[in-house]
């Protein structure tokens, strides 16, 4: 191969790099986009996101759940949450449904965008919720949507009537000034944070553990540190804040991190167990590897399921963890059929690791009681951040690559034969493969599921979520990727 064909495909690994990225963002402010029925809020989510995410419809009551998306801007990013609009004078079940929704969003929100219409002016409902914003004490800007054209952009200064600060007035339908608000919605979360209250992130190998209320979460970090740092409960629902626990490995620094567990949102009924639930998804974010935790009495549960694929397409490494382990044990038929279905229902994971966990003895949800599978437990995550994070040199790519078409040769891409010419790795955490081919897109599924058995078996990426892309070689070709 020719140094132009490798500098080219170094480039293609670098767009994809950047669209493996964008598609995995690891904002951790969020923003919140509050306001009556029909002023905009969903178009200007859309607009944010930068894609069609939102529905938008012109009558009220579309929108009813936050919906949320991540937003990137000159390489930042922060979480975006479209909520319904508030109607405070209607006491329905649905109205009460979505201003408990938009409640939750402010309760949690960095900063608020308070959306009016200049169109129609200030309404009543705008000054109840101005007043709802302001008693919130959340940092908040104004931005006066449907501002079409200049007039208009005059007529928004009379929102200032509000009394709630800066009016940015913007047309999320058109894209006008949205590049503006970006700006300004970037500077004020750089500075949400009162005097005095940054607390520095701990240094180490971020470890999440998530699952169902009553897994026991709070009981195993209790077992890892030894001492009672969290509290437990019979319960469900006892922790809410994720809590961030230092914590050094064999000489190896890691940081703990206990969540709320988390339920079908149909099951969610109080507000601050939605708020809790929230704040578990947003640490996911921020997190390397995420330890699910299962009740091996209840096996892998469709909510399990769901929690897994959401760490998975997040880009994070994912343990699985079978505990209180010893309530099935003594049947060694049970613990066989568990074990076995931990593995089917977690396959799509490919291959994470699996670990049988119990604490038993007085005082187990003190970190005082008997343990059992901990420290295989902190391996497997340690090596599972450690694949995630791995760089694979090209010759060794390549090596692995031609051995895999050598024993198995990709199939014909309609009357055309396949040449895989070229691999490198682009990214990693997680690790993207790029592989340089005479047609674009031109493997199947199952051929591209072979490729990947074969990388994660030669480098035991066990639990991580590797990324496979196939780009065609020349410029020319209409078939790229």
């Amino acid at each position: 191969m020719n140094n132009e064909d490798e500098d080219e495909i170094a480039a293609e690994a670098d767009a994809a790099a950047d669209v493996a990225a964008a598609s995995t963002p690891v904002a951790t402010s969020l923003v919140a986009i509050v306001g009556r029925p029909n002023v905009g809020k969903s178009t200007l989510f859309n607009r944010l996101v930068g894609a069609r995410r939102a529905i938008v419809e012109d009558r009220p009551g579309v929108t009813r759940d936050r919906l949320y998306g991540a937003v990137n801007h000159d390489g930042r990013s922060y979480l975006v949450v479209d909520t319904g609009g508030l109607d405070l004078d209607e006491d329905d079940g649905l109205m009460r449904h979505i201003r408990t929704q938009a409640e939750i969003a402010i309760a949690e929100a960095d900063l608020i965008l308070f959306v009016v219409d200049v169109a129609e002016g200030l309404s009543s409902d705008d000054r109840e919720i101005a007043e709802l914003l302001r008693r919130s004490h959340r940092p908040l800007l104004v931005v006066a949507n449907k501002c079409d054209n200049p007039a208009r952009e005059v007529d928004a200064h009379t929102m200032h009537e509000l009394g709630l600060g800066e009016v940015f007035p913007v047309s999320a339908a058109h894209g006008r000034n949205t590049a503006e608000l970006h700006e300004a919605i970037l500077a004020r979360l750089a500075h949400t944070a009162p005097e005095g209250s940054v607390v520095a992130v701990p240094e180490g190998t971020r470890i999440a553990f998530m699952g169902r209320p009553n897994a026991g979460k709070s009981t195993l970090i209790n077992a890892l540190l030894a001492e009672p740092r969290v509290i437990v409960d019979a319960e469900a629902g006892t922790t809410r804040d994720p809590i961030d626990l230092p914590f050094v490995f064999n000489g190896q620094p890691v940081v703990l991190i206990d969540t709320a567990g988390l339920r079908r949102r149909k099951q969610i009924d109080k507000a601050m167990e939605k708020l809790a639930a929230i704040k578990a998804v947003r640490t996911m974010e921020r997190t390397q590897v995420v330890v699910l935790v299962l009740d091996a009495s209840v096996g892998v549960t469709d909510q399990d399921q769901r929690i897994a694929r959401m760490a998975h397409e997040r880009g994070k490494g994912v343990v699985a963890v079978l505990n209180k382990w010893d309530l099935v044990a003594r049947d060694k038929k049970a613990a066989h059929a568990v074990w076995a279905q931990a593995q089917d229902e977690l396959a799509f994971l490919e291959r994470p690791f699996l670990i049988k966990t119990s604490i038993v003895g007085a005082g187990r949800d003190l970190g005082q009681g008997r343990a059992r599978g901990l420290d295989e437990l902190l391996e497997a995550c340690l090596h599972t951040a450690k694949a995630l994070g791995r760089r694979i040199s090209t010759a060794d790519l390549n090596a692995e690559l031609a051995a895999a078409v050598a024993d198995h040769s990709p199939p014909m891409f309609g009357p055309k034969p396949v040449k895989l010419l070229f691999a490198t790795q682009a990214e990693s955490d997680p690790p993207l493969i790029v592989i340089s081919a005479n047609h674009g897109r031109c493997l199947s599924p199952a051929y591209e599921r072979y490729l990947l058995r074969r990388f994660r078996t030669r480098w035991n990426l066990r639990g991580v979520p590797v990324r496979l892309v196939v780009r065609g070689r020349g410029k020319g070709n209409h078939e790229r990727a």
